[in-house]
């Protein structure tokens, strides 16, 4: 099993295809980055550093907390199209390393060739690991690679509360207290949350090629299936919590994020669609196995 596993891995990393979903979704992690440092540059003229000097002498500017780090990584902040699309394309980027191998291998026969050695059961799971962590994988470095970028630049300074409106972090949803309390931990839960998220949405791609053989329906799948869901939260909130003040957020590509751009976001809404996702995927891979030890 640790053979197979370890080759797996191998396979999923060390390949084009890691690199096209890592270059893909890094790029617009380094559009965010740079566009938001020269917005940041034009917003810290001369005067904002004299806003509260006494005698020639810096006290502190109130400003700063606008303008600091934690609102300008591409997981805080909400100004460039190309936060969007970096969260937009994230499920397609996890999928182009290694979740489409099960299609490919079942389509040349290696599976027959694995399963005549080894039980199918250890495949799978093998298989399914190193797609979660190619997955998983791209959506780390390409924050680690615009955190790099934008804190050679930007500042980090403590998030005022008072500026709760500004950052578009309110008090009722997700982490929001840790954001003000104890930012490094709010950004380091959501860079996890993402992470995990790379993995589910990679695994999301290699079950459905269970069920599917066309390749770009595969690699597509866990894309297409957030632009639905977000269709289907628009529908009910048009049609039924039109006049409620709050909606809960339930689409992974708007909650990843750590700014509530539409919807509140809620932990326990978060916690309820990761585990109908894992259900899914954890179904699907036991009933493959059982039917190929069938078969």
């Amino acid at each position: 099993m640790s053979k197979l596993l370890n080759l797996e891995i191998k396979k999923s990393i060390f390949s084009k295809a890691f690199l096209l979903g890592l270059v893909l979704l890094s790029i617009f992690a380094v559009i965010s980055g740079v566009l938001m440092i020269n917005e940041y540059g034009g917003k810290n003229p001369q005067q904002l550093y004299e806003h509260c000097m006494e005698n020639g002498k810096y006290l502190y500017n109130p400003d700063f907390p606008l303008f600091s780090f934690f609102n300008a990584w591409v997981g805080g902040e909400t100004t460039t199209v190309a936060y969007t699309l970096f969260f937009t394309i994230m499920p397609v980027c996890t999928a182009i390393p290694f979740a489409w191998s099960y299609h490919n291998e079942s389509k040349n026969s290696y599976i027959i060739n694995v399963a005549t050695r080894i039980n199918i059961r250890k495949y799978f799971i093998a298989k399914a690991i190193a797609v979660f962590v190619s997955g998983a994988l791209v959506v780390f470095l390409a924050f680690a690679l615009n955190i790099l970028i934008v804190s050679a630049f930007i500042p980090y300074c403590q998030p005022w509360a008072g500026y709760n409106f500004y950052n578009l972090v309110y008090f009722d949803t997700m982490w929001s207290d840790l954001f003000f309390s104890n930012p490094y931990l709010h950004m380091l839960l959501f860079i996890s949350l993402n992470t995990l998220y790379g993995g589910i949405f990679a695994l999301l791609s290699y079950v459905t090629s269970f069920y599917v053989r066309k390749y770009v329906v595969i690699l597509f799948a866990p894309f297409l299936t957030m632009i639905l869901a977000g269709y289907l939260e628009n529908v009910i909130y048009n049609n039924i919590f039109r006049d409620s003040m709050y909606f809960v957020e339930f689409v992974p590509t708007q909650f990843l994020h750590s700014r509530s751009t539409i919807y509140q976001v809620m932990s326990w809404s978060v916690a309820t669609t990761t585990l109908l996702l894992v259900g899914f995927i954890f179904i699907s891979i036991c009933v493959k196995v059982r039917k190929n030890e069938i078969y």
